[in-house]
């Protein structure tokens, strides 16, 4: 059994809904995008995201080349202190 609740009090009132959430909102935009421009975009940010990670963990193989000296080595002020 329902009781009528007076329409003066400031909860009674009807509310317009929300409007939708941004889960929805990136679900629907989604939906509209072509199959084949989201799996471009797909392996796009794959490929990005492996180079981050390969670049991040992975040492390089070969030594600083010969001919790339350190700078400290090279400076004027290192060839006329003799150091």
């Amino acid at each position: 059994m329902s009781v009528p609740v007076p329409a003066s009090l400031p909860g009674a009132r009807h509310r317009k809904p929300r409007g939708p959430s941004a889960l929805r909102a990136g679900a629907a935009a989604l939906a509209s995008v072509p199959p084949g421009r989201r799996l471009a975009a797909g392996l796009g940010l794959a490929s990005v995201l492996a180079a981050t990670v390969l670049t991040a963990a992975v040492d390089p193989a070969a030594p600083v080349a010969p001919d790339r000296v350190p700078a400290r080595e090279t400076s004027t002020f290192a060839q006329v202190s003799g150091d």
